[in-house]
């Protein structure tokens, strides 16, 4: 039997944090393309953030931008914990409450930012002290 081929660990990790980079970045670019910030700035203040349109406007920026520097391999960890802090926020505010599965068995669950989180840290912690 053949060896299976091999990828380098560290090849497999930019592979990672380059997709986890497209997500952001289609993330932030659909609530611009569609239009939906104001939508999820209404969201986060119904929750009782006073300023959720500010925050919603960092968030989709935020997402665009740092979702380019993690493709380039830029301020990984720092833009590691920002997508972290984003996503336990969606946790807590949006898929706790409908469970695990995001389809399925369930609709909208944790599922998809539990991975996202994992995926996170795995980048993160691939990173030097100066990256």
């Amino acid at each position: 039997m053949k060896p299976l081929p091999s990828f380098s660990q560290p090849k497999a990790v930019t592979v990672l944090r380059i997709v986890l980079g497209v997500i952001f970045i289609s993330h932030g670019a659909a609530r611009l393309y569609y239009g939906s910030v104001g939508d999820f700035g209404g969201f986060l203040n119904s929750q009782g953030l006073i300023v959720g349109d500010l925050i919603a406007w960092t968030v989709t920026i935020g997402e665009i931008l740092s979702g380019s520097l993690l493709i380039y391999g830029l301020w990984v960890k720092y833009l590691s914990l920002f997508h972290a802090l984003i996503i336990v926020a969606g946790i807590f505010l949006v898929h706790l409450p409908n469970g695990w599965f995001v389809v399925g068995h369930g609709q909208g669950g944790v599922e998809y930012s539990v991975l996202l989180l994992v995926s996170l840290l795995v980048v993160y912690s691939s990173q030097s002290a100066e990256h």
